[in-house]
């Protein structure tokens, strides 16, 4: 994440969560809540440094900024808009770590409510972080509430994680070789007259509870395979046919949380694997689906690496393809939260981004999946660019249930 904000700040921008406080929601004391949970994790109080030997990070005592927006008015329905151009600026705001703290809490009251912006920077905290931070400020909140916000210890689990990983730097060098093996000659970008910016995105939801979860949970116990592999290889089967393609480059965030102790972390953890695909015509099902498996469980093994030099690669590559630059925006995550925060807490009425709207946007050429499994659901989020991926939104629904069932046959 620092190697992109050097190269692309501008398009650095954080992770927001939107969220209608409680009708009783004391400002005081979240203030108190917001700060006590910062000083908890190192890594929500990270700033950058850079010197003549690069860059490097360090975690001062520094709060978050807290700041309290009132929109008055006569008009309700221009003063929630006004409110929501501020939430949307406030997701704009690109943070940089080297003067300014990673999480911002906008105050917005609007109409007789109290919404939050929560905005937290790529580099201190990935999605589960965010997961994290929201349940432990409603306890710090709910703490605060019964007076018993004592001072405690900042959290050492993450300098823990920080030393085990140093200490397999040794990997590296030959890690960094398995994935430039991977990916010479690989397709780096899929057009290379479309610049940076973004598009609005096709949208489609699909949720899987009761006995439709259970066949999917059951199936891929018997096929040895995770839910994961299973999404991953329906979404290889939906690019491959949406531009007849043989050779398919996708996205895979590791969370990289293998201890017990590290599952709590709050922090940015997650290495971007580049994991190459081959499509084989008539290849059966089930057969596909564990090679994806094969192919995926090996990428995991090969995840400490550097990189800058792996992006340095790649780039390379791409311009022996004749591409100005890799672009490499087709992805699938799946993260798994079997104690999910519920709403209304002591804090929070609700959450307000959590369920997809129209007029979201996505980069130019993307396709992502994502998915987040509970113990009672799995929500499958899909997001395309349809300029690209020639598959229209009430088309999708036919062709995701057909191509996942087809391989669960």
């Amino acid at each position: 994440m620092v190697h992109r904000f050097q190269n692309a700040p501008k398009y650095a921008t954080p992770t927001q969560r939107l969220y209608r406080f409680n009708k009783n929601f004391d400002h005081s004391l979240f203030a108190a809540a917001i700060r006590h949970t910062v000083a908890l994790h190192p890594s929500l109080r990270l700033k950058l440094v850079q010197n003549k030997a690069g860059w490097y990070q360090c975690f001062p005592d520094l709060g978050p900024n807290i700041s309290a927006i009132e929109v008055q008015g006569k008009v309700p329905g221009k003063c929630l808009a006004y409110a929501q151009s501020i939430v949307t600026e406030e997701g704009r705001k690109v943070l940089d770590l080297r003067n300014e703290p990673p999480v911002t809490a906008t105050i917005i009251s609007v109409n007789g409510e109290h919404l939050l912006s929560l905005c937290v920077d790529h580099i201190a905290a990935d999605g589960i972080s965010l997961d994290l931070f929201e349940r432990a400020l409603v306890n710090s909140y709910q703490n605060a509430i019964n007076g018993c916000l004592s001072s405690v210890a900042p959290s050492q689990a993450l300098f823990r994680y920080i030393a085990k990983e140093v200490s397999q730097r040794n990997l590296e060098k030959n890690n960094l070789l398995y994935w430039e093996q991977q990916l010479k000659g690989a397709p780096l970008n899929l057009d290379p007259n479309i610049e940076i910016s973004t598009t609005t995105a096709s949208v489609y939801c699909h949720q899987l509870t009761g006995e439709a979860f259970q066949l999917l949970i059951n199936f891929c116990r018997t096929n040895k395979s995770s839910i994961f592999h299973l999404l991953a290889a329906t979404e290889l089967l939906l690019l491959a046919r949406a531009r007849d393609l043989e050779d398919i480059i996708l996205n895979i965030p590791v969370s990289n949380r293998i201890l017990l102790e590290e599952q709590d972390i709050i922090a940015n953890l997650v290495m971007p694997l580049h994991v190459r695909f081959s499509i084989k015509p008539n290849e059966p099902a089930l057969q596909f689906l564990h090679r994806v498996r094969n192919q995926i469980t090996d990428a995991m093994v090969h995840r400490q690496f550097d990189y800058p030099s792996l992006s340095e690669f790649m780039a390379t590559e791409a311009g022996k393809q004749g591409f100005s630059k890799a672009n490499s925006l087709l992805a699938c995550n799946l993260v798994i939260d079997n104690d999910p925060l519920i709403f209304p807490n002591d804090l929070f009425a609700e959450r307000l981004d959590s369920q997809p709207s129209t007029g979201q946007n996505v980069w130019k050429t993307r396709f992502e999946i994502s998915a987040c499994q509970t113990k009672e659901r799995l929500s499958i989020l899909i997001r395309w660019d349809a300029s690209t991926w020639p598959i229209q939104s009430d088309h999708m629904e036919e062709k995701f249930l057909l191509t996942l069932n087809k391989l669960m046959e």
